[in-house]
């Protein structure tokens, strides 16, 4: 045992949100029930690279008797051994069956058929001056809740453009700068956000008000938060007004 620096994670303040673990080269933070937590102290270097991306304070340094910090151990932890082409090939080869185009096409009548407009939807990858955008209504949508919500298509998408990123692996200021540039270059009737619940993706929602505030623009925004069971939980609305207030 030695006497150095370790991570320390208070329980109350952790909400989830995971934003510490990729920040992590080591590996040794790790979601488990809902919290994150040390996976291996031996894993840790006590540099605190995790902890400026905390959002609620529940990482701190301090300095303890625990195991030594064990440099090879973490890498061995977190690297994965580089599989061939031919291992590849197998991975793809394996399992596949003969797929009839025949069995692809519209929907069967009843069914919801796509409401999809336009191409490309990733934020990042959509253009300013995509034709879609001038006039339109526009749904910015977290990637998990477009898979929750199995009604999107018809309940959000229908009539609108539509723009979607994670919120939580993504760059903050970039996704703002992005978003900032689609509104400020197209007359945008509104805007409508749908994210999950959980913590981490609530952020889609602030970088949205961020943007339109630098846009400098008054765009009604609604948001909607969808469970993770897939329901509809709340809604909020702000009409003819800027969505953020400067601090």
């Amino acid at each position: 045992m030695v006497k150095r620096t370790m991570i320390q994670i208070d329980e109350e303040l952790c909400n989830g949100c995971g934003d510490c673990i990729p920040n992590c080269e080591e590996g040794a933070l790790k979601l488990i029930d809902g919290k994150a937590r040390v996976v291996s102290e031996s894993f840790c270097d006590g540099l605190g690279a995790c902890i400026g991306h905390c959002p609620t304070g529940a990482l701190t340094l301090v300095e303890r008797e625990t195991v030594p910090f064990d440099e090879e151990a973490a890498m061995q932890h977190v690297t994965r051994v580089k599989p061939t082409e031919e291992d590849l090939e197998q991975v793809l080869v394996y399992g596949t069956e003969q797929i009839d185009q025949a069995d692809f096409g519209p929907p069967p009548l009843g069914e919801t058929p796509s409401h999809l407009s336009q191409w490309p939807v990733k934020l990042r990858l959509v253009s300013p001056q995509h034709p879609a955008l001038e006039g339109s209504r526009l749904l910015i949508v977290a990637d998990c809740a477009s898979l929750a919500y199995s009604s999107l298509h018809k309940d959000f998408l229908k009539g609108r453009a539509v723009v979607m990123f994670c919120p939580k692996f993504e760059d903050y200021d970039k996704n703002v700068q992005q978003l900032y540039l689609l509104l400020s270059a197209n007359n945008i009737k509104d805007v409508t956000v749908v994210h999950l619940e959980v913590p981490c993706c609530r952020g889609i929602l602030r970088m949205t008000q961020d943007a339109i505030f630098r846009s400098g623009r008054r765009i009604p925004l609604q948001a909607f938060t969808v469970g993770v069971r897939g329901e509809i939980q709340r809604s909020s609305q702000r009409k003819r007004a800027m969505a953020a207030t400067s601090t």
